[in-house]
């Protein structure tokens, strides 16, 4: 028989074990809450069954309203269903059943962040975790002050959008306003230079178109100003003639420098005098800039433009001048927007100080490079480093090798008198047969009632618009299987929104006003050879009743029927 004095202490031992079990229980439960209580974040611990087994002070904060549900065993399910009975969750309203099965798919799959209003407004941040036992740890943050900050921040965003549209559209409406009557002086003042004029006259309407030319480069420049700072200018990459270019541009400035009396040279190296694929309208803006400020800026001596192949495959371009010349201090100025040398040189010289910034974004934008150096007194050159391939040598077309042919017949569509007078002057000059007519709704008349090689439409006109009217005629053209004749946006809508539109119209080209003679020439010439060589390939292959009429005359050369001097 065992000793009751053995059997007496073995039951002391026991329940002095259990006894430190529980105190050392209690007072790690005591820790855990300690450490859950301190975290500012709300905390819940539920079971395998999704009961309470432990909150922080945190988390009954966040739900004051429920708190008093809150027990040991008791379901976070059956208090969320009180709560909603007592109002707590306002995003429940009308969709309660809906509410609570989103709820319980939440702890049944765990691991993902969930967004909940609770009734006084604030916002929740709640993320679930499954423990080791099978059970949910979830978390609560508080993120009200951050969606309050998302809010203002989207508002401001807003704000900002309308603002800049709001720009955007001024911007538009004064350019399209300026650029209409704009387009009559320098068109009819380029009609009068061509025609028999004394010295006195001719350098009278010289002024006319350079002070035209100098109104129109400042629009152009707070238009491109406008469209680099929403990220809207695109860059094309397309073959041209980089020597034809580089002799077109320098050319552009002849006349000016030979009037102050300087010397203009274009120094084309052979290497370059080929043809590349890279975007020439930009190109071209950019070195008619430099050229026009080295003009500006020289009294006397020279101006040069050199092109030569430099390193990795890119063509180097130097524009050179014995002008004003600028410090190395000017010169880290001269490519921020609305910044020239000094002061005094706006007043002296005039222009806007946004040019060469317009340049620079454009090289960038081109994967380009351009730099400055100077010498005050001595001149300057800035150096412009472009990517540019070679393209592959492209085939004549037999309208490159074509004879001359009788005039092209073009169909002007304008609701401006002064205008269509302008396009009617410039075209006949250069030989060819043209109809005027002042909205959409007579130009489609026209083009059902005869042939046309090419049509010009202005956008905005009464009655009917030129967009509406361009998709009539490629509407009539489907339905009746004609040929697609060539049409030119004539405009002084000129943005890129603008451009979008016309083509998804249907037109085929889009010229800005105010447009200098030779530009409306040469566009409507590349719209009769393409309207030509639709013809070639086979592109109608029902003829319309006016083919016998258009064919012959879009079958020869363009450039043969339109007389350019």
């Amino acid at each position: 028989m065992a000793d009751p004095s053995a059997r007496a202490e073995r039951l002391r031992a026991f329940f002095s074990r259990r006894r430190w079990r529980a105190a050392t229980a209690g007072a790690a439960e005591a820790r855990l809450q300690a450490v859950l209580d301190a975290l500012p974040e709300g905390v819940v611990v539920l079971d395998a069954e999704g009961r309470y087994v432990h909150w922080n002070e945190a988390y009954a904060g966040i739900y004051h309203r429920s708190a008093d549900l809150f027990a040991p065993g008791a379901r976070l399910m059956d208090t969320l269903r009180v709560g909603i009975e007592r109002g707590d969750y306002p995003d429940a309203v009308g969709r309660e059943a809906e509410w609570l099965a989103e709820r319980q798919a939440w702890l049944d799959n765990p691991g993902r962040r969930h967004e909940q209003r609770i009734a006084d407004g604030r916002w929740l941040m709640i993320e679930e975790r499954r423990t080791a036992d099978g059970g949910t740890i979830g978390l609560r943050v508080d993120i009200t002050d951050m969606k309050r900050q998302a809010a203002e921040l989207e508002a401001a965003l807003r704000r900002a959008e309308a603002a800049s549209s709001a720009k955007d559209e001024f911007l538009a409406n004064m350019s399209h306003e300026i650029r209409t009557p704009l387009n009559g002086v320098l068109g009819l003042a380029e009609v009068l230079r061509r025609t028999s004029l004394d010295p006195m006259q001719r350098d009278l309407v010289g002024v006319i178109v350079s002070s035209a030319g100098a109104l129109n480069q400042i629009l152009a420049d707070v238009l491109d100003l406008s469209r680099l700072e929403a990220g809207r200018i695109e860059i094309e990459s397309r073959p041209f003639d980089l020597g034809e270019l580089l002799r077109e541009t320098a050319a552009l400035f002849a006349p000016t420098a030979r009037g102050k009396g300087l010397a203009l040279a274009c120094e084309i190296a052979p290497d370059v005098q080929r043809r590349v694929v890279g975007d020439p309208t930009r190109l071209k803006q950019i070195l008619a800039n430099l050229l026009s400020n080295a003009v500006k800026f020289t009294e006397a001596g020279s101006v040069t433009l050199s092109a030569d192949r430099a390193a990795r495959g890119e063509v180097r371009f130097e524009v050179a001048d014995t002008g004003i010349g600028f410090t190395p201090t000017e010169a880290a100025r001269l490519f921020e927007r609305f910044q020239q040398a000094d002061g005094s040189i706006t007043r002296r010289f005039g222009g806007t100080g946004l040019g060469l910034s317009i340049c620079r974004q454009l090289v960038e934008l081109m994967g380009g490079r351009i730099a400055a150096a100077g010498s005050p007194g001595e001149g300057a050159c800035f150096t412009l480093l472009l990517p540019l391939a070679e393209a592959p040598v492209a085939a004549p077309t037999d309208a490159q090798t074509a004879a001359t042919a009788p005039g092209v017949k073009v169909l002007v569509a304008d609701d401006n008198p002064t205008n269509r007078r302008v396009a009617e002057m410039i075209l006949s000059a250069a030989g060819a047969q043209v109809i005027a007519v002042e909205d959409g709704a007579e130009a489609v008349r026209a083009f059902e009632a005869q042939a046309f090689d090419v049509i010009l439409m202005d956008l905005q006109m009464p009655r009917m618009d030129g967009l509406t009217a361009i998709r009539a005629i490629r509407r009539q053209e489907a339905a009746t299987g004609a040929g697609r004749i060539p049409i030119v946006v004539l405009s002084a809508n000129v943005m890129a929104e603008h451009r979008s539109a016309s083509a998804e119209a249907g037109a085929d080209d889009h010229l800005g006003k105010p447009f200098r003679a030779e530009e409306l020439i040469e566009a409507v010439i590349r719209a009769a050879e393409a309207g030509a060589e639709n013809l070639r390939m086979g592109e109608c292959d029902q003829a319309s009743p006016s083919q016998d009429v258009v064919a012959p005359a879009l079958g020869l050369a363009g450039t043969g029927r339109l007389r350019q001097g």
